[in-house]
Formats: structure tokens, sequence, C-alpha cells
């Protein structure tokens, strides 16, 4: 078992991590639509995995690179949270 503050470190940074990572996502595939498709898929493949090493990192430095369910879950969430907060935004009426 790990401590409880530890395990609420952990789905917080990962939390936020999804929310990061949707986002760089965003900016990074509006950036590589120049580039042909061998490119892209060389590109993106670079960058999962560049963010990949961060949140190992991360995860690494808050709590002994404990991997659990939960942090799995928390970067999902907070992927799809920032999708929704993007379309909510988009398809808000200009005043």
């Amino acid at each position: 078992m790990i401590d409880l503050n530890l395990q609420f470190r952990l789905i917080i940074f990962s939390f936020i991590f999804g929310f990061m990572f949707s986002c760089a996502l965003d900016i990074f595939n509006k950036k590589i639509k120049k580039f042909s498709t061998t490119v892209e898929i060389i590109l993106s493949f670079i960058f999962v995995f560049i963010m990949t090493i961060i949140y190992f990192i991360g995860i690494e430095k808050i709590g002994n690179a404990i991997f659990h369910i939960y942090s799995i879950i928390s970067i999902v969430i907070g992927f799809i949270l920032y999708d929704i907060i993007i379309k909510t935004i988009a398809n808000t009426p200009k005043k």
C-alpha cells in the first residue's frame, strides 16, 4: 500500500499531465500539418515518446515511479476535460 498523500499527488499530477498533454497535442497537430505523412508519423512518435519520458520523470520525482491504474484514469479524464472545455469555449456565442 502506498501512502494516501502520495496517491493524491500522483492522481493530481496525472490529471494535470493529461490536460497539458491534450493541449500540447492540439498545438503539435496544427504545426505538423504542412509535412508529408511519413514525417508526420515520425514526428508524432517522437512527440509521444518525449511526453512519456516527461511523465515518467514526473512520477519518479513525486512517488518513486509508482504507476497505478488511477494514474491512467486521471490522465484520460484530464485529456477528455480539455476537449470538453475547448468545445464549450468554441461554441459560446460572441457578443
